[in-house]
């Protein structure tokens, strides 16, 4: 068994480190591995299956994020009983999670399936050189392996309230490998085109939700799953859904607004959309890197609160939102600097797309700390308890306000520069909005813990 990190008891700064660093390498790994698919797709089979490729980024993310959501739900619980002590109730959670999951992405799968054409549609998907057909066809294909990709990540959050975040980066590093070889083969050798990268990724999510699962079946004690005697709890479900849903709903609905966007983006051409792609997988990578401290501060400082350290779990939010927000400001700043040479990795010869790749990044790279932290704090105001009002807050200050920017200000001034600049925008008034919920949270559970220890 690998050595578990202690969220409760001693130093706190190298204990969230230890903790992130295997969930950021794991992030940045699928995010590289993602970013393979996109080279190789746009080296051997052309721009217009890059495109195609690129049209399906947000439309999958809206059908997926509702239920990856549920994550949020069974990292807070299985934490916040674990800090508690209350043994029974976390392997009651790890039981419930890992049923729930290939449930949950069956329907999303079948959802998934049968949309993927009108709402492409809807989203103004190009239908010259084929752009539509084969992001219809590489959507289709991709919605197979979401039930393996909700148990790969439900696994993973049952693994992480152990503090164990190495395994679920060796498998990922696996299953990957995996992915980018039947990429060269599907696409570079057979021909098969966007098929042929998304038919390599369903294998390599089958392959990373089989591994995690075996070493949940093979392990002894606590965090492990015996497929005799699951006990499902409805109950443990409902509390993961109350916590969960409404994360879930806020990261649908933040992708419903980044497919407004992105069919301002489509109103522009193939070249916009080509330039527009290459730059949103470089902002990918840079979020999930910042990203990958959402799982510390929701692990951290649900645990805390549960064993009754609320000066802990208050110091573990500080410290990952400072982190976050150093490192962003380090690797916006970088990404900037390198657009163009980023740039080139996915776009061969078409300046065109490159110029409107530079009209992106030059707005969104050098602010982008802003949208780490953006993403780090819901996950702490989680972990004192309170889901609704952070996904109220973002739902209104970065989604809603990138809807009413759409039909208002762009379309008053329809070009890309406008439509990028609401990036920023929104993010500088959620992070504030965030800020002063997390400081009511806070509040609330001191007062909350102190009338406990009362009565």
């Amino acid at each position: 068994m690998a050595q578990k990190i202690d969220m409760v008891n001693g130093g706190i700064i190298k204990k969230i480190i230890a903790f992130t660093v295997p969930i950021m390498l794991q992030g940045i790994l699928q995010n590289l591995y993602n970013s393979a698919d996109l080279i190789i797709v746009g080296q051997f089979a052309g721009g217009n299956a890059l495109s195609a490729v690129g049209a399906t980024t947000t439309i999958f993310g809206v059908m997926l994020s509702l239920f990856l959501g549920i994550t949020a739900g069974v990292d807070v619980v299985s934490s916040f009983y674990y800090g508690k002590g209350d043994l029974t109730n976390v392997k009651k959670s790890i039981d419930t999670s890992v049923v729930l999951a290939p449930v949950l992405g069956l329907l999303c799968a079948v959802i998934g399936y049968f949309a993927a054409n009108p709402v492409l549609v809807l989203m103004k998907t190009p239908v010259e050189g084929g752009v539509l057909d084969g992001a219809t066809l590489y959507l289709k294909i991709l919605m197979l392996g979401v039930p393996f990709t909700l148990l790969f990540n439900f696994c993973s959050a049952i693994l992480r309230t152990s503090g164990e975040t190495r395994k679920p980066f060796i498998y990922l590093f696996i299953s990957g490998l995996v992915n980018v070889v039947l990429n060269i083969i599907f696409v570079a050798c057979f021909k098969m085109g966007v098929a042929g990268v998304a038919t390599a990724t369903v294998i390599s999510q089958i392959l990373s939700a089989t591994l995690i699962l075996i070493r949940l079946i093979r392990n002894q004690g606590l965090f492990s799953f015996k497929l005799k005697g699951v006990n499902f709890s409805w109950r443990i479900f409902g509390k993961m859904v109350v916590i969960g849903l409404p994360a879930g709903v806020q990261s649908c609905a933040f992708n419903v607004s980044n497919a407004f966007l992105q069919s301002g983006v489509n109103s522009f051409g193939n070249n916009a959309i080509e330039g527009s792609t290459a730059v949103a997988t470089i902002e990918n990578l840079l979020w999930v890197t910042l990203n990958s401290f959402v799982n510390a501060a929701t692990t951290f400082v649900s645990q805390n609160v549960g064993a009754g350290k609320l000066d802990r779990a208050r110091k573990s939010c500080i410290y990952t939102v400072l982190m976050t927000a150093c490192l962003g400001l380090v690797i916006g700043i970088t990404a900037y600097l390198c657009g163009d040479l980023l740039l080139r990795i996915f776009i061969d010869n078409n300046e065109l797309a490159m110029e409107y790749g530079r009209q992106r990044y030059s707005i969104t790279f050098p602010f982008y700390f802003l949208a780490g932290v953006m993403g780090v704090l819901p996950g702490a105001i989680r972990g004192f308890g309170s889901s609704l009002p952070p996904s109220i807050i973002t739902l209104i200050g970065a989604c809603g306000i990138r809807v009413v920017w759409v039909y208002t200000v762009f379309k008053m001034y329809p070009n890309l520069t406008t439509l990028y600049l609401v990036h920023p925008i929104t993010w500088i008034v959620t992070v504030t909005a965030l800020t002063i919920n997390l400081i009511i949270a806070y509040k609330q559970t001191k007062k909350r813990i102190a009338n406990k220890k009362l009565a």
